[in-house]
């Protein structure tokens, strides 16, 4: 048994890898350079690559535009005349000889994304798989939504009481949380003031601070939460996002500085996290980056254990010059950059990522829109190599993604707390996940499992559904959400879906659909394969980031001929039919049973009426029919009956007795007085439900 299903699982595995293998052969990474280097152009050049089905992954600025495209695309960009250079290689120095200095910026940083040297760092998978939380590398900080500082401001002002004297009220030494005492203080939030998603926040918040803030997390008020905690404006991961990349180095002598062959590979690794998140995303969320890159010095001291990144932060923003702005030299000059990035490009958003050989006291971490990267204990053990999907990982976590490592630093450690725009759960958390699922936000994975696809405000429409831990309780058949009008195909690329007590999110991306359209919450499942039923516990629909449908405990097998499942308190229509059950009569007389085929027929729909393994239709018995509704079938139209049997077999006729009609549980029409003989060329029966 578990060989043939392993070979079904792998032969399904092989069909994807194969078509996920054509996909790559038709479409190769371009570079674009303009031929007229303004924005007007840029952005007339960037809507004709979209509509003739180029997938543009990022712009660099008004200069060029990185995109995948087939060759037959390329031929139509040429002939476009939009373009002075299309290349999918480097380009050669005769052609840079006649490009703008500008222009030949970039063309410099593609052409390093090209070379031996950084092809080498691609191909090598070192570090590829290694958990986040490996005990070999430096852990990053937690990430939260909220700014630490700014929640400790209106924490001092809803007690008013100053800094200084609240600490020395706390007689108690508390230790900085990590690992096994962060994951503990979270449950105490937790249990304290009953939701997982604020417990997540806080013990979060709370790292950052002073370890006496423990004691004062454990008593705040209502009033404080209400207020700090309201629904916060929440960013999705589509349309164009302005990135500025800002490099720090020192001006001193021996100061810290990148050699030039570093920087251009950390430009490369960057532009390529970002550009792998612009492939996974789908089509729908016209994903692309607009770059801006800085390269600043200061005239800064380098500190190698620093209490925060302000002493060069700071400075560096300070010097920055964007479009002929200037800003201010302290966290609200990143904020004006960001601003003016989002203004001049018309972007969704805008964010800025600070790359420093500058002493700080981690290697990666985001909040506040902003990444930083620095190359603290070579970038955190990770090597220069890895800082493709630690920007992808940092990145995620600016519109809502959630950690899912386990171990030691600051672990998730529940699959209840929600994120993102639309409160997906933090389903893949390796403390709960059933199964865990490679991801980017757990490993150095290039894979997004579903959760965080929900989480960056991917998926409208977000299923989740649990297997029962019963013996034979999965399947390999294939599986559907039913709303109603529409069904929606579940399944997880590369994993073996629906296995025996697993839970499964489903990330259903750009489908449109509101609440109102949902007018019932259903699961069915193909005709039984090689293994039999499946066991369904529990199903979740979250519709735009509401909970609509939690139905646990269903505990039903989807097996034989009645493969389906529907909710029946979930959905916004009254009139669809979740549940037709049919009961049929023989009568009582000589010869009045049937071994026939018999269907009926109602709302233009036909059923075949067996029960497997029974002997329908026998004198004197009632038997009851559960049948598949299928999808869009209303009350309404239930006008008519027929029912039908096919012709007569050795016993001759069928005697039909009575005929009573249940949707949803309520009868609909009832008749035992049909008392009609269906035999010879009179075998049909017609009714009319009124």
């Amino acid at each position: 048994m578990f060989i043939e299903k392993n070979k079904k699982m792998m032969c399904r595995n092989q069909q994807k890898e194969r078509g996920n293998m054509e996909n790559q052969v038709k479409r190769r990474k371009y570079i674009f350079l303009l031929r007229s280097t303004n924005e007007e152009s840029v952005r007339i050049a960037s809507s004709f690559l979209t509509d003739i089905g180029v997938r543009v992954l990022n712009r660099q600025r008004d200069l060029a535009i990185i995109a995948l495209a087939t060759t037959e695309q390329v031929e139509a960009a040429y002939q476009s005349g939009l373009f002075a250079v299309i290349s999918a290689k480097a380009i050669k120095t005769e052609h840079r000889t006649k490009l703008p200095e500008e222009q030949d910026k970039a063309v410099e940083f593609w052409n390093t994304m090209h070379s031996p040297e950084y092809r080498k760092i691609e191909k090598d998978q070192t570090e590829t798989g290694k958990k986040w939380a490996s005990k070999d590398k430096d852990q990053e900080p937690p990430h939260s939504l909220y700014d630490p500082e700014e929640f400790k401001l209106a924490l001092l002002k809803d007690l008013d009481i100053p800094e200084k004297e609240l600490l020395r009220k706390i007689k108690k030494k508390y230790r900085p949380l990590d690992g096994a005492s962060f994951k503990k203080y979270e449950q105490r939030l937790k249990e304290k003031y009953k939701d997982p998603t604020t417990a997540y926040h806080l013990a979060r918040i709370v790292f950052y601070l002073d370890p006496a803030y423990q004691e004062v997390f454990l008593n705040l008020s209502e009033s404080l939460l209400d207020f700090f905690f309201a629904e916060p404006a929440c960013w999705k991961m589509e349309n164009e996002i302005s990135v500025g990349v800002v490099f720090v180095e020192s001006s001193q002598q021996n100061g810290p500085t990148f050699t030039s062959n570093e920087r251009n590979t950390l430009q490369g690794r960057i532009v390529d996290g970002l550009d792998w998140l612009a492939a996974q995303a789908p089509t729908a969320a016209h994903l692309t980056w607009v770059y801006d890159w800085q390269f600043i010095t200061i005239n800064v001291a380098d500190n190698a254990n620093p209490a925060n990144e302000n002493y060069w932060r700071d400075a560096a923003i300070g010097q920055v010059n964007y479009q002929g702005s200037t800003y201010t030299a302290n966290w609200n000059g990143v904020g004006d950059y960001r601003e003016d990035m989002r203004r001049h490009n018309n972007s969704s958003h805008s964010i800025v990522i600070f790359v420093t050989p500058y002493g700080n006291t981690w290697h990666a971490y985001a909040g506040g829109s902003r990444v930083t990267l620095a190359d603290h204990n070579n970038w955190g053990g990770w090597g220069i190599n890895a800082i493709n999907m630690i920007t992808a990982h940092e990145v995620c976590h600016l519109f809502g993604a959630a950690d899912e490592y386990t171990g030691s630093g600051t672990p998730c450690s529940t699959c209840t707390s929600n994120h993102g725009c639309y409160q997906i759960p933090n389903g893949n958390c390796g403390s709960c996940a059933q199964p865990q699922q490679k991801c980017i936000m757990d490993a150095n994975h290039d894979r997004l499992c579903a959760y965080t696809q929900g989480q960056i405000g991917w998926a409208d429409l977000f299923v989740e559904v649990t297997t029962g831990n019963v013996d034979w309780a999965g399947t390999d058949d294939d599986v559907w959400l039913d709303i109603g009008d529409r069904t929606f195909f579940l399944d997880t690329s590369n994993h073996d879906d629906r296995e025996r007590r697993n839970r499964e999110g489903y990330a259903l991306n750009y489908t449109g659909i509101t609440k109102n359209e949902v007018k019932r919450v259903g699961i069915r499942k193909s005709s039984d394969g090689f293994l039999g039923g499946w066991y369904l516990k529990r199903a979740r629909l979250w519709v735009r980031g509401e909970l609509v449908c939690d139905q646990n405990n269903i505990n039903q097998w989807l097996e034989d001929d009645y493969c389906w499942w529907a909710s029946n308190t979930c959905g916004s229509s009254a009139d669809i039919v979740n549940r037709l059950q049919v009961k049929i009569s023989t009568a009582n007389v000589s010869w009045a049973g049937t071994d026939d085929d018999v269907t009926i027929t109602m709302g233009g729909r036909s059923w075949n009426l067996d029960n497997p393994g029974r002997n329908d239709f026998e004198r004197g018995h009632t038997d009851t029919f559960n049948l598949d509704p299928g999808t869009g079938l209303y009350r309404w139209m239930l006008s008519s009956i027929r029912v039908h049997k096919s012709p007569d077999g050795l016993a001759g006729g069928w005697k039909f007795k009575g005929l009573k009609i249940l949707v949803n549980g309520s009868s609909i029409y009832n008749n035992q007085s049909i008392n009609k003989w269906l035999e010879n060329d009179h075998r049909d029966w017609f009714g009319t439900i009124t």
